[in-house]
């Protein structure tokens, strides 16, 4: 079992993995950027570090999860970034969604140093985080993904091993483009429907009754039915992620012509400065064009 882990990064994900760590009673030393987000774990029992390379000092596993590539750059190869004190023999686990590509690099760095790197982003969004019940996708060295497991075990409920590093990216870009465009998708239609004048809750019993039903819409509508938008996973985040994957097809010659078109409407709901809401806030810009509004009563 490893003793100590540097944990960095305190967000909608970071926050509660990292108080789940704590309770597991593994001695963890957390960082991030504002350091008020920090205070509540540091109540809990964490250690505060004022650097990155602070938290990763004398950590058996760094876990890492930021909000995207340029950011994960700054904590590993930056000043004070981890590869300034990564100790020989260390895993360091990234959970930030970035680009295959640059984290096949970091893995480079880490072995430069001894050390051992998964990419691992997750899915099941803050209320999994919270209740240790996230489901992981993991790329690099099997044998590596077996030391970790046991910290990883606090932290989800699912491991699923997708190959060599950068798979574990790959496989959550995918995932988030189909994601994304189910939700966009999903809108439309609401939007449609209520302009032609059928009540959303209408609507809503033809969808569950039909094979168009989903589990992620089946979460997702009560909250757009009642204009509640409290970021589950941002808006802003949801558009980097179509982004990465949109690269990511470029550099591997798959066409994806539906991605593409929904990812130019969550940028065109960014711009309009939606980005800190959930992702499902990109219903607004369709509604604001349609002159509409999808909601209803509980």
């Amino acid at each position: 079992m490893a003793q100590s882990i540097g944990f960095i990064g305190l967000g909608i994900m970071g926050h509660p993995m990292a108080l789940n760590l704590v309770k597991a009673g593994y001695k963890v030393t957390v960082f991030n950027r504002t350091r008020s987000k920090a205070e509540p774990l540091e109540k809990s029992g964490a250690l505060v570090a004022a650097t990155p390379a602070e938290a990763a000092r004398l950590a058996d596993v760094v876990m890492i999860i930021v909000s995207d590539t340029a950011a994960v750059e700054e904590v590993v190869l930056g000043k004070g970034g981890i590869l300034e004190t990564l100790r020989s023999g260390a895993i360091v686990i990234d959970s930030s969604t970035i680009s295959p590509a640059f984290s096949r690099k970091l893995a480079c760095h880490a072995a430069g140093k001894g050390a051992s790197w998964l990419d691992a982003p997750v899915t099941g969004s803050k209320h999994g985080a919270e209740r240790g019940e996230l489901t992981f996708m993991i790329g690099g060295d099997r044998e590596t993904l077996d030391r970790a497991l046991p910290v990883l075990q606090v932290l989800g409920k699912k491991h699923i091993y997708c190959g060599a590093h950068g798979s574990g990216l790959s496989a959550k870009l995918a995932q988030n483009a189909i994601q994304a465009t189910m939700v966009e998708v999903f809108c439309e239609g609401f939007v449609l429907a209520t302009k032609a004048g059928v009540h959303p809750q209408t609507m809503f019993e033809i969808i569950q009754s039909s094979m168009a039903r989903a589990a992620l819409t089946d979460f997702k509508a009560p909250f757009i039915f009642k204009g509640d938008f409290t970021p589950y996973f941002p808006l802003k985040l949801m558009h980097k992620d179509l982004e990465l994957a949109m690269e990511t097809a470029y550099a591997q010659n798959v066409p994806m012509p539906a991605a593409a078109a929904v990812k130019e409407v969550y940028g065109t709901a960014k711009a309009q400065g939606k980005g800190d809401l959930d992702y499902a806030a990109v219903i607004t810009f369709l509604e604001e064009v349609a002159g509409v509004k999808v909601r209803a009563e509980s």
